[in-house]
């Protein structure tokens, strides 16, 4: 594990000063386990643990197992079981904490659990080797199939309650219907197609990162209802590549545009469907 001492968990958690290390260790190891098999898989967790020093996606890794476990475990840190039911520790020394306070440090950790995930997603894909890695996790594709890889980039584009990766997760799917059908009929499957992967691998050229984000925008539009300023941007994009036709040749030799530029029918004698009047 990452995590493998109080002090270690106390970096992360300032407000667990105090807890014995026994106490905190199995919500630890859950966490720790969930994260592995769950988020970025064992290949991507034994490159970041064999880091040295103190790498800023050691540092989030610790940060994220430890806010997870804080979250698994306040519940029932002062509660123990005896062999006629469960107790509450008491200390006359500290006065129990009331549950206004404990439902806010509840929150708390959801938020900082968000804010980890996003940041340790935006830390891999910005380091080769990491993300590398992170490719060989069967779950790879399913976290990044979306343009918008978290909630804090998609934050940026729409109006959302908390600007929180939940909030992001609740559109995801959402997103990907947009994704899907609006974006591939006006700028074509295949060139969708290249820009999830172009934006997975951090490998997107000057001209699609552009479209990526005017695209982000298009989809935050049709988040919110305002469809009318969707299509409106979509058409925008379209006509501005059809100028530089060139930039986009995935987009070009695509049968979406094929079909849309395809010449007006013309009944002519010379052709073998001609139609008599």
């Amino acid at each position: 594990m990452i995590i493998t001492t109080i002090a270690d968990f106390i970096k992360s958690i300032p407000t667990a000063t105090g807890t014995k290390w026994d106490a905190i260790e199995s919500f630890v190891t859950s966490a720790d386990f969930e994260i592995k098999t769950m988020l970025i898989g064992s290949d991507l967790y034994n490159y970041i643990a064999a880091l040295t020093g103190t790498t800023a996606l050691k540092t989030t890794l610790q940060n994220l197992i430890a806010f997870t476990a804080y979250s698994k475990a306040i519940p029932f840190v002062d509660l123990i079981q005896t062999p006629t039911g469960f107790a509450v520790v008491n200390n006359a020394n500290h006065a129990p904490a009331s549950k206004e306070r404990v439902e806010r440090l509840l929150k708390w950790c959801d938020k900082e659990i968000d804010k980890n995930t996003d940041l340790l997603i935006m830390q891999v894909v910005d380091t080769a080797q990491a993300l590398t890695e992170w490719k060989k996790f069967k779950r790879f594709n399913n976290f990044t199939n979306c343009l918008f890889l978290t909630g804090i980039d998609f934050a940026g584009y729409a109006k959302t309650e908390n600007g929180s990766r939940a909030d992001f997760l609740k559109v995801k799917g959402t997103l990907l219907a947009i994704q899907k059908n609006d974006l591939s009929e006006a700028l074509s499957a295949n060139y969708v197609a290249e820009l999830v992967t172009q934006n997975r691998n951090n490998t997107l050229t000057e001209k699609n990162l552009f479209v990526v984000e005017s695209c982000k925008l298009v989809m935050a539009k049709y988040v919110e209802k305002e469809e009318h300023e969707a299509e409106e941007l979509l058409t925008q994009i379209v006509v501005m590549m059809e100028k530089t036709l060139t930039d986009y040749p995935a987009y070009s030799a695509s049968a979406e545009y094929a079909l849309k530029n395809m010449p007006t029918y013309q009944n002519k004698a010379t052709d073998s469907t001609f139609f008599f009047n």
